[in-house]
């Protein structure tokens, strides 16, 4: 929790002053497919049978922190998004991952570069979007 939630949360309040001056601004939370209450609960989901309470937990509440300052910032020109990177070969999983660390990231990076009318308050991977 501290990291994938707490630690995004003081980052983000540590930096809004900043994004408030930006002509561009973009906050990407990047959460996980683990963090979605609408996948764990589908037997047919891949990650189903990965349960990771404290990481799921924590990605959840990033979700949350995603939806609630959209709604918050829907008046500012910044977008608040979050990436599910997917199956990534890191260190947190020694590696094993199916994807490039590049892979990984593209969805990060896709929705940090959107244009200035672009979504905001949403939940995707590479293959589209993600039920929360």
């Amino acid at each position: 929790m501290r990291t994938n939630f707490l630690g995004a949360l003081a980052v983000t309040q540590a930096m809004l002053p900043l994004l408030h001056k930006s002509p561009a601004a973009s906050i990407v939370n990047v959460s996980s497919g683990l963090g979605s209450l609408t996948q764990n609960a589908d037997p047919a989901y891949p990650g189903a049978a990965t349960k990771l309470i404290g990481y799921s937990a924590s990605k959840a509440a990033l979700n949350m922190l995603t939806v609630q300052l959209a709604y918050l910032l829907r008046d500012s020109r910044i977008k608040v998004n979050a990436a599910a990177p997917g199956y990534t070969a890191t260190d947190l999983n020694g590696h094993r991952g199916t994807q490039t660390i590049p892979e990984g990231a593209a969805e990060a990076v896709r929705l940090a570069l959107l244009p200035d009318d672009g979504p905001t308050g949403t939940y995707s991977d590479s293959k589209g979007v993600i039920p929360w």
